[in-house]
This record gives structure tokens, C-alpha cells and sequence, in this order.
């Protein structure tokens, strides 16, 4: 056998070699003015201030609120409301009109990509157009790579010292002083759901796919032993190979049954059957820390792969999940949430292959007492649905609306006064919509995408209305009529003599029948290996992208 420590010398000299030679600039990195779109917080330098949200204009401008971030700069912002113009005053001047795609810079007028916009108090302004102040740069970093603003009253990169400033973050040629502020603009915000998205790995116990980059890929083929498991000292035990190409790094493995990792400029060591692991030349020890070999191939332990690699590991006890990312959901409830919803989707049963996907939904909630004991039981059994709510009933139960997105369920519209839609004019129909929405979004932090129709009642001026707010009509191919029978087999057999994969099934939280028929029907049918998931999960799963506007019955 080769000497082992030569091997790890050649190694660490072969990653020191492959690091980029980019050099750290001293520029002001630590007085930057760095946001996030969707965050509301703006860092400057080391304090954080609670800022409106920077965000998308429609024609993908990217718009920030123009008084803090001029105001961290140096500048001074004037806000006339009634004739809704802001004036920038710094080392140049700037003034903008809310609506008009032009602005002045220095007197001569200059295009804007997006118009301005005065919502309540704030104003918001393209985040380009303030490059036209003297003196400032601008450094964008795209939606797959965190969503970050950095602005600065001096030259932060080698471009801005070039003559060539404001040049936006590139993942392939990165400059140094871009990666440390994403550095720094990670420990504050965490990653967006675009960085996220590309960069992590969600897998599931007993299941031999898993979500890589945001892909549905196999770990192994379906009823091998490669799959993610619980060992009997109960560590979450993960296949090295598979997790180490998913991360683009290499895997080797040695004679005497050493696995190698090398990953972001870390050699890691994981010996067969071992509770350590040697990472750089430094052995440690930990409880936690776990090797196993299952026909040939290397395990170890969540604990000893992330702390080796330097990554972020978690684990969801409700969906048997596991998520490993370069970044921390720390900080990102909702980020995690999405996660676990994700990992619902994948094939589960103990052959690695579901029998079909199924969509459990409820209507007129919430309800109180019904609604937690639903909630309740659909976190003991890992099954996700979607709720479509009333505005009336949001206000009569708001302390629920907490539990919906962070246990992995989705919300949906289900009208304000649950009116039926085809007898009620524009205004009206916009009311019962916009109502709904807003004590939704106040709710949960986030705005529902999906509608139900009372009655799934719909002519072409409601598609209208929730095109125009970006929403699909969401009705069902499995009717209960639990709200007809109360009578909680007879409500089960509905269910279980008709259901297929790709079903949307109807059913109402408001009955304590409906909520016992719905968990029986679960425990039946998991049984089976049908997987519950959200309506957009189910719709992705089946490969249908959801327009809004349109009408949807089930995804068979």
C-alpha cells in the first residue's frame, strides 16, 4: 500500500495549486451598501436598518427604495409627494418622477429601465440609475447567485480602479472583492431561493433519488442499497460518492478502504467503519461522527461530511429529509419550508418508487379546532396539502396562519366572503381577491399564486382578474362531498374508490369527519406508496408549468 501521508501531501498541493489567484483588493468593503432583493434589511458596513423591500419591477428592472440607500451613501433625498418627484442631492444631483421612464442627472435627462414608483412613503428607483451619481458604484449579483446590491462611494473592484466600474458579479470570473462582500451579505441575509436552489442537495431516507441544483436525479437505481439511512446508533448515514460529485468535487478510494473527498480546497479522509475523520492533515473525533461501507460503497455520517466539507447540514424529522448547502437556512424559514416541501416529492417507499402523487386540498378555513387537529395529523404522517382560505375566516383564526407555509403546506384564495364570483361586478370581484390576498401575505410573508372559486364558479372576466394577478384557478377531480356526508368512512370510501396519481381531491376543514376521513385516507394510501404534496408540487412533478389565468382539474 502507498504511503498514505505522501498521498495526502500531493493532494493538498494539487488543491492549493487549483485556487484561483485572484488578489483581495483594499477598498472599502467594510462601509459597502449591501441588500437583498426580497429582504428588508440594508447593511452598511456592520449595522443593519429596516428598509422597504428591494424588488423585480415587472419588466425585470430591479427597484430599491431611493432615500436609505442614498442616504447610506452620503447623499440626501427630498421626497415631494404631491407631485411625486425625489431629488438626490450628493457630489452630482439626481431628480425622479414617479411613472416617467426618463430622470435628470446633472440637468440632462437620462433613460430609465423601469418608471419610478411612489408606494405610500417610499420611493423606489431602478438600482442602475443611481450609478449616475459621481463617485458611487454599482454591483449586481444575478437571482442564481443570491439576488445581492452592493453600492459603494469608492472603487470596490479591480474594474471600478480600471475605468471600467460597476461590472455585475460573474459566478465564472469572479473579482475578490465582490466574493467577500457575498461573504458578508450571506451571514446577514442567507441565500435567496435562486442561490439556493442551484447550490444545494436534498435527499430523503430510504429513497434513491434526490434534488440536486434543482433537478430530480437518482442516487442509484431504484431498490439498491445507495440510498440515505438511519443507523442503529441513529445517525443519518449518506452516500459519500454520489454527494461528492453532486458537489462537482472528487472522490477516490483507497486500498485499504479510506474514502478521499476533495472539495472546496478541503482534502477530507473518511476511514471504513471509523468515528473520525481527517480533514487537511488534522484528525478529529466526535460523536456524531460515523463511517459504514454497504456493498462496496462509502457512508458516513451528515455530521462528518458537512463538518469536513465545511457545509451546512439539517434534517426534518416530519418529511425523513435532509438538506446539505454551502449556506445556511439559519435565517430563511421559508427557504426551509420549500425545502422540505421539495423533499415530499421524492419517491419514498421502500422500492425507491411511488405509486402516484396526490394533492389533498381544503376549502373555507381555517377553522379553529379542526384545522389544528388537520395540521396536527398531517405532521405525523410527512403529507403535505394545500389550503385555500377566506378572508372572513383569516380574521377569526389569525394565530393559524403561522403553521401553514412553515410545516410545507400551500395557501391558496379562496375569496374574502366566499361570493360566488360570476354574480359580482369588477370592482367587487377585485375586493374578494385583493382582500383575501393581502391578509394572506400578511399572514405568511408570502402571496398566494393559486385560486379556488366558490363553488369552482368561473366565467372569463374571473380568469381575467386573476391573470392580471398572476394566479390559476385551481379546481379538482375528486369530490368527497364531505360537506354532504358527514360520516367519516363514507367520506373515506369517496376517496379511495375513485382516486388516481395526479388527482387534485376537494375537501373542507370544517367538520371533525372530514379531518378523521382525511387521515384515514392518508394512512390507506401511504400505505400503498402515494406520496401527499402541494397542488404547485404535484403540478411541477407531473412536468405541467401553471399559467396563470388557466384552469386546472387534476394532473393525471
Amino acid at each position: 500500500m502507498k504511503n498514505r501521508m505522501v498521498r495526502i501531501v500531493c493532494l493538498l498541493l494539487a488543491a492549493v495549486m487549483m485556487l484561483p489567484a485572484s488578489p483581495v483588493m483594499a477598498a472599502e468593503q467594510d462601509t459597502a451598501v449591501i441588500l437583498q432583493l426580497g429582504s428588508e434589511i440594508l447593511l452598511h458596513g456592520r449595522e443593519e436598518s429596516a428598509i422597504a423591500a428591494p424588488y423585480y419591477a415587472p419588466n425585470g428592472a430591479v427597484m430599491v427604495p431611493l432615500a436609505p440607500v442614498c442616504e447610506a451613501l452620503g447623499a440626501s433625498v427630498q421626497v415631494d409627494a404631491g407631485s411625486g418627484r425625489a431629488t438626490v442631492q450628493g457630489n452630482s444631483s439626481l431628480i425622479f418622477t414617479a411613472g416617467h421612464w426618463s430622470y435628470f442627472s446633472g440637468g440632462t435627462a437620462q433613460t430609465l429601465a423601469s418608471p419610478p414608483v411612489l408606494a405610500g412613503n417610499t420611493f423606489f428607483v431602478p438600482v442602475q440609475a443611481l450609478r449616475s451619481l459621481a463617485g458611487v458604484y454599482v454591483h449586481t449579483f444575478g437571482y442564481y447567485d443570491g439576488g445581492f446590491l452592493v453600492l459603494s462611494a469608492a472603487p470596490l473592484t479591480e474594474g471600478d480602479l480600471a475605468g471600467a466600474p460597476n461590472e455585475n458579479f460573474s459566478s465564472s470570473a469572479p473579482d475578490a472583492a465582490l466574493l467577500q462582500a457575498r461573504k458578508r451579505a450571506l451571514q446577514t441575509f442567507g441565500p435567496n431561493r435562486g442561490l439556493f436552489d442551484r447550490s444545494a442537495i436534498l435527499l430523503r431516507q430510504d429513497s434513491c433519488s434526490a434534488w440536486v441544483a434543482g433537478k430530480e436525479v437518482q442516487i442509484s437505481p431504484p431498490g439498491s442499497s445507495y440510498a440515505p439511512y438511519q443507523s442503529p446508533d441513529g445517525l443519518v448515514m449518506l452516500p459519500l460518492r454520489f454527494l461528492t460529485q453532486a458537489l462537482g468535487g472528487s472522490y477516490q478510494m483507497w486500498d485499504d478502504g479510506t474514502a478521499v473527498v476533495t472539495y472546496g480546497g478541503h482534502i477530507a479522509a473518511f476511514p471504513a467503519e471509523s468515528g473520525s475523520i481527517t480533514v487537511d492533515g488534522v484528525k478529529t473525533e466526535h460523536a456524531d461522527f460515523g463511517s459504514a461501507r454497504k456493498d462496496g460503497e462509502a457512508f458516513c455520517s451528515l455530521a462528518a461530511f458537512t463538518a469536513a466539507l465545511d457545509l451546512y447540514g439539517a434534517t426534518d424529522s416530519a418529511a425523513n429529509g435532509i438538506v446539505i448547502s454551502p449556506y445556511s437556512l439559519a435565517k430563511s424559514p421559508a427557504l426551509q419550508a420549500a425545502a422540505w416541501s421539495r423533499v415530499q416529492a421524492l419517491p419514498r417507499n421502500a422500492a425507491g418508487v411511488a405509486k402516484g402523487y396526490l394533492a389533498l386540498t381544503f376549502d373555507d378555513g381555517p377553522s379553529g379546532k379542526y384545522t389544528t387537529a388537520l395540521l396536527d395529523g398531517l405532521q405525523q404522517r410527512g403529507a403535505h396539502a394545500t389550503f385555500f382560505l377566506c378572508n372572513y375566516r383569516i380574521a377569526s383564526y389569525p394565530d393559524l396562519m403561522g403553521r401553514y407555509l412553515a410545516e410545507g403546506h400551500e395557501v391558496g384564495n379562496h375569496s374574502a366572503t366566499h361570493a360566488q364570483l360570476t354574480k359580482l361586478g369588477a370592482p367587487a370581484l377585485a375586493a374578494e381577491l385583493d382582500n383575501t390576498n393581502k391578509a394572506i401575505c400578511a399572514g405568511t410573508g408570502t402571496s398566494p399564486v393559486l385560486m379556488r372559486p366558490p363553488g369552482g364558479a368561473y366565467h372569463s372576466a374571473v380568469l381575467q382578474a386573476l391573470q392580471a394577478r398572476g394566479m390559476d384557478c385551481i379546481l379538482w377531480s375528486v369530490d368527497t362531498q364531505d360537506w354532504k356526508y358527514h360520516n367519516t368512512q363514507t367520506v373515506t370510501d369517496n376517496i379511495l374508490s375513485v382516486v388516481r396519481d395526479g388527482d387534485i381531491i376537494l375537501m373542507h376543514d370544517m367538520y371533525p369527519t372530514s379531518v378523521q376521513a382525511a387521515l384515514r385516507a392518508i394512512d390507506t394510501l401511504q400505505a400503498q406508496g402515494y406520496v401527499f404534496v402541494t397542488v404547485s408540487e404535484l403540478a411541477r412533478i407531473k412536468g405541467v408549468s401553471l399559467q396563470s389565468g388557466q384552469v386546472y382539474h387534476s394532473f393525471r
